[in-house]
């Protein structure tokens, strides 16, 4: 049975090397028998020699996140087509689209219902590091493990609040990091969300190339 059905059309993924070096990005223009061709609108595919083992992380907001393996069949600056495809394993949502920023943004704490506290002090934060199924920030904030709150990122001229809860709590004398996961988001929030990583990361690896 083929690891990959057609729901997986149009989905956007990452395309990297078997030790997790990025590639390129683009979306799944097409599923043959027994092969995915990949496209980029926005840019040219880089050129990679035939049989070139490779990692798809593929995300698709319905069907969810999927890992494959498969070797280059074609090649070309519009189109790439994959083959041999495998299922690797199941990786957790948050290994895809993870990139490091430097994103100053806007908080506020929402109120806890355990305890009745409904303080919504907003405070400021700098997200380091931003995926699609969360983020890592500093704050000067006072932050407690399970606490919620909502940060709010300017996405295409929107500003789409996100509500967070925190996992993990990096300390310092000044500054604390928290590892935050996002809470119940629409299919519009991670459309967005997916749409800005997506260009973000197609500009780094444009950096990456010299061509910027």
């Amino acid at each position: 049975m083929f690891p990959i059905s057609t729901q997986y059309l149009h989905s956007p993924c990452e395309i990297k090397t078997i030790s997790n070096e990025l590639i390129t990005t683009g979306l799944i223009s097409d599923i043959l028998h027994g092969a995915i061709q990949i496209c980029n609108d926005f840019d040219n595919l880089p050129i990679i020699h035939c049989n070139t083992p490779v990692k798809m992380n593929i995300y698709n907001n319905t069907a969810g996140f999927k890992v494959l393996v498969g070797k280059v069949f074609l090649s070309t600056a519009e189109l790439m087509q994959i083959t041999d495809i495998q299922n690797l394993v199941d990786f957790e949502q948050r290994s895809f689209f993870r990139l490091k920023v430097t994103k100053k943004v806007k908080a506020r704490l929402l109120p806890d219902k355990t305890t009745g506290e409904t303080d919504s002090k907003e405070f400021d934060a700098i997200i380091t590091d931003l995926s699609l199924s969360g983020l890592f920030m500093n704050t000067t904030q006072k932050l407690e493990i399970n606490q919620h709150f909502t940060v709010t990122l300017c996405l295409f001229g929107n500003r789409i609040p996100f509500n967070c809860k925190v996992e993990r709590i990096k300390g310092d004398s000044y500054m604390n990091g928290y590892g935050c996961s996002f809470l119940d988001n629409t299919t519009h929030q991670s459309d967005l969300l997916c749409r800005y990583l997506f260009e973000l990361q197609r500009e780094q690896i444009r950096i990456a190339r010299g061509l910027l």
